[in-house]
């Protein structure tokens, strides 16, 4: 099955002329499995398999829903075969969402360093971008290891302007995505992220971008 779409990016000028924000962001990259590419538990979850939740909105260029391998993508390693999106050279994909999240969870497939990905504000602000040479030591394409087939979750600092979406772009062929999770932590959880940021908050204030990287 290949679905691909190709929109104007002129129809969404707010996401062109967004500009950084200052958010503090912790991104965390984890080697691939079979319960790594499974979504974790989450508020909201977008597979590719079914129609998208209400809510949430997928704008194309150059990119597509796939199954299977093709000239357009390859299937992410560990993947149950099921659908997933892929953004060809020159692409880009950008998932909107109505509320604000915390945190946004995917998981990437044979990560290149000309893959890159985007994190968007509930505003349209770009609040971190990413290259694949952030995700791995190693982005090489590779189809089958771990270390180049990973889940990657990037949550935002308490105080810092809410999740609203997330983009993907890519400068060759292919970048190959799925089973994409947003979250908001329960109180607990906020409390203690609010206490380990606030006690590095002295080396993060002045800084365009915190980001912290956890490899696993």
């Amino acid at each position: 099955m290949t679905r691909f779409a190709r929109l104007s990016l002129a129809a969404v000028p707010f996401l062109a002329l967004a500009t950084p924000s200052q958010a503090a962001v912790t991104l965390t990259s984890t080697l691939g499995s079979a319960a790594g590419f499974a979504a974790p538990a989450s508020d909201l979850a977008i597979s590719f398999d079914t129609e998208l939740p209400d809510g949430v909105t997928l704008l194309l260029d150059r990119a597509g829903i796939l199954s299977g391998n093709s000239a357009d993508g390859a299937t992410p390693g560990y993947s149950d075969g099921s659908a997933y999106l892929s953004v060809r050279k020159d692409g880009v994909a950008s998932l909107l969402t109505d509320t604000g999240y915390s945190s946004v969870s995917f998981f990437i497939g044979s990560i290149d360093s000309y893959n890159s990905v985007e994190l968007i504000g509930t505003t349209g602000a770009l609040l971190a971008s990413y290259t694949g040479s952030e995700f791995t030591t190693t982005a090489n394409g590779n189809m089958e290891q771990a270390n180049t087939n990973r889940r990657v979750t990037v949550t935002v600092d308490p105080n810092d302007p809410l999740i609203g979406g997330i983009r993907f772009k890519s400068g060759g062929n292919s970048l190959e995505v799925d089973n994409i999770v947003f979250s908001v932590p329960e109180p607990s959880v906020w409390m203690l992220m609010l206490l380990g940021f606030s006690m590095v908050a002295g080396a993060t204030r002045y800084r365009r971008r915190s980001t912290q990287l956890v490899f696993g």
